[in-house]
C-alpha cells in the first residue's frame, strides 16, 4: 500500500495535501485530500481488476451484495428477540434458555471469525460467503425442530459458527473497494467511514427491524416461521450473491511514500521496467502477471492489464497462494498486545452487544409481564430501536468524515485516527440515561412510551459505535486491517457471550432497577475512557510502532492481502 504515513506513528497520515507537493493520487472531488490507499497502476492505466480501480457501477453491486449478505445473515441472530415468550410456552425452552443460546450464538460468530478470516484470504472472500450462506440456509429450515435446551444450544452454536463471516469478513469486502466514492459524494473526501457506515446501517437496519418482523410473523404464522423465513431470506441472498458477488482479493503492488518522525523526505519505491516487463522492488518477477502481459506492449516496456469476463468472476476458486492458513489464524492474537485494538474492541462490544443485550433480555418479558403487550405490540416498540439507528447512522455518515477532515485541517493538513473518537461523546450520555430509564421506568411503571424511547437512545449509541471503533483500529493500523478486526470481533463477542449468560442471574440476585442503575454507572466510566484515549492513544500507537512495522514487513512477505 501506498500510504503517506508517520512510522514513529502507525496511522497518523498526511490527509490534506494543501500546496499539492505530494506525487500521489488525489481525490477528484476535493484535489487537496489525498487517496489512502494508493491503488495498483503502471504508466499506461490503472488496473481494472484492482477492486480500488472498479467503476463506481461495479462497486456499489459488490456493495449491494455485502449489505444483502449482512442483512439475511444478521436478521435471524434478532429474530428472537420479541417472540421470547411465545417460544417458551409452545415448547419446552425457558426463557433463559433461550437468553444462553443467543450468548453461545454470538460467541461463534466471534471465534468463528479466525477460521473463516484464514479461509477466506487463502482461497477467496467469494467461496467463504457463498458456504456460509448455504449452510446457515440448512440451519435455520431445522431450527424450529429444536425445542428442547441441547439440540436448541446446538443449532445456535452452530448457527453462529456459519454466520460469522458477516462479523469480520464484510468489514474487510467494504475496505477492499473504498477509494473513489469521494468523487461521487463530493462532501465525503476520506470515504473509508462511508462504506463502513453503509455496512453498520446494514447490520443496524436488520437487528433493528428482525424483531419487529418476527413479531408479525409469529402472529399470523406461528413462532417456527419467524425462522423458516430467515432460511428463505438466506436462500434468496445465496443466489443474488451468486451470480453478481465478485472476489476482492488482490495482491497489490504499488510504491510506497512514507515519513518519518526523523525526516520529512519522502522515500518512493517506483516500480520499474525491467527487459520489458514490470516489476517492482518487493518482487522482481511474477509469472503469473507477465503470463497475461501483451508481448507487443512488454517489447516496448508498457504493461496492459488482462481483463476478466462475466463468466471468470463467477468462480468459486480464487488464484493459487502459498499456504498461509495458519499464520493467518495466529495473526489477530497478536494484537491482544496493542491496547489501541484492545480498547477499540472493548466499545464495540460494549456499546454494541453488552448494553443492548441486557436491555433485550428482559424486553419481551417486560413488555409482555408488566405492560401486557401481545406479540404484535412488542414489535410495534421494538420500532424505537429503529428510529434510534436512523439517528445514529445519520450522525456517524454526517459527522464523522466532516470531523475528520476539519481536524485534520486545523492539525497542518494530519490525521490522527484519535479524531474520530469525539464521536463517542454520544454515548457517553446516550448509555446511562437509556439504561436508567429503562431499568427505573419498568420498576415504578411509567407509561410505556419511555421505554421505547429508552430503546431509542440505546440505538443510537449501538449504531455509532460499530464504524466507530473500526475505524479508530483500521485507521491505526491500517496494513494488517484483516487480522486486527478479527482482535475486535473476539472481544465483542466473548464480552456478548458473558452478558448473555449472567444477565438472568445477575438480575434475580440484584433485582432490575439496582441492576440497571449498576449498569447505568458502568456504561458512563466505560464511554468516559474516551477521553484517555484521545490523550493518550499516539503515545500507544508510538509504543507499537516498531512491531507493528516488523509484522506489516513479515506479512507482505509471505503474501498476504486484504
Amino acid at each position: 500500500m501506498a500510504v503517506i504515513e508517520d512510522k514513529s506513528s502507525p496511522g497518523t497520515l498526511q490527509l490534506i495535501d494543501a500546496g499539492g507537493e505530494l506525487h500521489v493520487k488525489h481525490s477528484g472531488a476535493e484535489h487537496d485530500i489525498v487517496l489512502i490507499p494508493l491503488p495498483s497502476a503502471n504508466a499506461i492505466e490503472d488496473d481494472p481488476e484492482d477492486p480500488l480501480n472498479w467503476s463506481l457501477r461495479r462497486k456499489l453491486l459488490q456493495t449491494s451484495c455485502v449489505v444483502m449478505y449482512t442483512v439475511m445473515m444478521v436478521f435471524p441472530s434478532s429474530a428472537v428477540y420479541s417472540v421470547t415468550t411465545p417460544i417458551s410456552k409452545a415448547t419446552h425452552l425457558k426463557v433463559s434458555d433461550l437468553v444462553s443460546g443467543t450468548g453461545a450464538m454470538f460467541l461463534f460468530y466471534g471465534w468463528g471469525c479466525i477460521v473463516w478470516q484464514a479461509l477466506a484470504l487463502q482461497y477467496g472472500k467469494r467461496p467463504a460467503y457463498l458456504v456460509s450462506m448455504a449452510g446457515s440456509v440448512i440451519i435455520m429450515a431445522c431450527a424450529p425442530l429444536c425445542t428442547t435446551n441441547g439440540p436448541y444450544l446446538a443449532n445456535k452454536i452452530l448457527q453462529g459458527f456459519f454466520g460469522a463471516p458477516v462479523e469480520s469478513l464484510c468489514e474487510i469486502s467494504m475496505t477492499d473497494i473504498s477509494q473513489t466514492l469521494a468523487d461521487l459524494v463530493k462532501w465525503f473526501a476520506h470515504e473509508r467511514p462511508l462504506y463502513l457506515a453503509i455496512y453498520g446501517l446494514s447490520l443496524a437496519f436488520s437487528g433493528k427491524f428482525a424483531p419487529v418482523f418476527s413479531a408479525f410473523i409469529n402472529t399470523g404464522q406461528g413462532w417456527r416461521w419467524t425462522l423458516w423465513w430467515c432460511a428463505i431470506g438466506i436462500a434468496v441472498a445465496f443466489v443474488y450473491c451468486f451470480f453478481l458477488m465478485e472476489e476482492t482479493n488482490y495482491d497489490r503492488h504499488t510504491h510506497q511514500s512514507t515519513t518519518s518522525a526523523d525526516t520529512s523526505t519522502e522515500v518512493v519505491n517506483e516500480p520499474v521496467i525491467i527487459n520489458g516487463e514490470k516489476s517492482s522492488p518487493e518482487k522482481e518477477s511474477d509469472s503469473e502477471t507477465n503470463a497475461a502481459f501483451d508481448r507487443t506492449a512488454a517489447e516496448t516496456g508498457q504493461v496492459v492489464y488482462p481483463r476478466k469476463s462475466y463468466w471468470q468472476k463467477l468462480s468459486v476458486v480464487d488464484k493459487t497462494r502459498q499456504n498461509r492458513i495458519l499464520d493467518i489464524m495466529w495473526a489477530p492474537f497478536k494484537f491482544f498486545t496493542f491496547p489501541v485494538v484492545v480498547w477499540a474492541g472493548f466499545m464495540y462490544g460494549t456499546n454494541g452487544l453488552v448494553w443492548p443485550g441486557i436491555l433485550n433480555a428482559t424486553a419481551s418479558p417486560l413488555y409482555t409481564g408488566t405492560y401486557h403487550f401481545n406479540s404484535n405490540e412488542v414489535g410495534y416498540a421494538y420500532f424505537g430501536a429503529v428510529v434510534g439507528m436512523i439517528i445514529g447512522s445519520l450522525w456517524v455518515t454526517f459527522a464523522g468524515p466532516q470531523l475528520v477532515m476539519r481536524l485534520a485541517r486545523r492539525n497542518k493538513g494530519v490525521a490522527e485516527p484519535e479524531h474520530i473518537l469525539w464521536l463517542f461523546g454520544a454515548s457517553v450520555v446516550c448509555v446511562p440515561f437509556a439504561m436508567l430509564l429503562w431499568g427505573l421506568g419498568a420498576e415504578y411503571k411509567i407509561h410505556w412510551f419511555g421505554l421505547v424511547f429508552a430503546q431509542c437512545i440505546l440505538a443510537i449509541s449501538s449504531t455509532l459505535c460499530l464504524s466507530t471503533a473500526i475505524q479508530y483500529a483500521t485507521s491505526s493500523y491500517l496494513d494488517l486491517g484483516g487480522e486486527h478486526i478479527t482482535t475486535i470481533i473476539l472481544i465483542r463477542n466473548t464480552l456478548s457471550f458473558a452478558i448473555n449468560y449472567g444477565i438472568t442471574p445477575w438480575i434475580n440476585a440484584q433485582g432490575r432497577r439496582d441492576t440497571f442503575i449498576t449498569v447505568a454507572v458502568l456504561a458512563l466510566v466505560c464511554n468516559s475512557t474516551m477521553f484517555l484515549m484521545i490523550y493518550y492513544g499516539k503515545r500507544l500507537r508510538q509504543h507499537s510502532a516498531t512491531r507493528y512495522w516488523k509484522w506489516v514487513e513479515e506479512a507482505r512477505a509471505k503474501g498476504f492481502s486484504h
